[in-house]
C-alpha cells in the first residue's frame, strides 16, 4: 500500500465517532428540554371571586397554556372595581397570580371562591376612607389605587391560615386584620398585624 493509499489514523476515527455521538446526544436533549418548557406553559389557572359589596360572583379561566385571557382579565377587573363609583382599573396580573397560588396552597388544588372586601379603590374613595378612619391603616398612596392590592377572605380557610399561606409566597405585602380580612399586595415584601416566621 502506497503512502497515498494509507489507511486513516485510528485517532481520526475516534474523533469522528465522538463528534457524531455528541450530535446525537444534543438532538436527544433538545426535545426533552423543549418538552419540559411546554409542560410548564400548559394548563389552566382559574379564579372564583365574590364581591361582598355587589354580590357579583365571577369564575374565569384567566390563564390558558401560557397566555393570559384578555376577556377573563376584564371580568376580574369588573368584579374588583370600586363599587362606590363603578370605576374600573386593570388589576395587576401579579396580584391575580398571587391569589391563584395562595388558593392552591390552602385548599389542595381545589379552587374555592375568594370573598372580596376591597379591590380597586379610586383616589376619591381612598381619600374618603382616610378621612373617615383617621388613625387607621388606609395609606395615602394605597396600592389599592393602582390595582395592586386586595382585601380578602376565603371561606373554609381561617384568616390566620390564609395569612400564613400568603406570607409563604413572598410575593409582596400581607396584612392580618383578625377575623375581618387579610390584605395582599404586590409591593415590597413585608407583613403586619400578626407574628409569623417572616417578621
Amino acid at each position: 500500500m502506497s503512502d497515498k493509499q494509507k489507511a486513516p489514523s485510528p485517532l481520526l476515527y475516534r474523533r469522528e465517532f465522538l463528534i457524531g455521538a455528541a450530535a446525537v446526544t444534543t438532538l436527544a436533549v433538545v426535545p426533552t428540554v423543549f418538552a419540559r418548557t411546554r409542560r410548564k406553559k400548559q394548563g389552566v389557572r382559574a379564579l372564583s371571586l365574590t364581591n361582598l359589596h355587589t354580590g357579583e360572583t365571577t369564575r374565569v379561566d384567566y390563564w390558558i397554556d401560557g397566555r393570559y385571557q384578555p376577556e377573563a382579565l376584564a371580568e376580574i377587573d369588573m368584579n374588583l372595581r370600586d363599587h362606590r363609583d363603578n370605576e374600573v382599573c386593570s388589576i395587576d396580573t401579579r396580584l391575580i397570580d398571587l391569589m391563584y397560588n395562595v388558593n392552591q396552597k390552602t385548599i389542595c388544588n381545589s379552587a374555592k371562591c375568594f370573598e372580596i372586601l376591597s379591590g380597586y379603590r379610586s383616589p376619591k374613595t381612598n381619600r374618603m376612607l382616610r378621612n373617615r378612619r383617621r388613625g387607621s391603616r388606609v395609606a395615602k398612596n394605597s396600592l389599592h389605587m393602582m390595582g395592586k392590592a386586595i382585601d380578602i377572605k376565603l371561606p373554609g380557610v381561617g384568616n390566620a391560615n390564609l395569612f400564613h399561606a400568603a406570607t409563604a409566597q413572598r410575593g409582596g405585602g400581607v396584612g392580618y386584620y383578625g377575623s375581618s380580612f387579610v390584605h395582599m399586595d404586590v409591593g415590597k415584601v413585608r407583613t403586619w398585624g400578626k407574628r409569623n416566621r417572616y417578621g
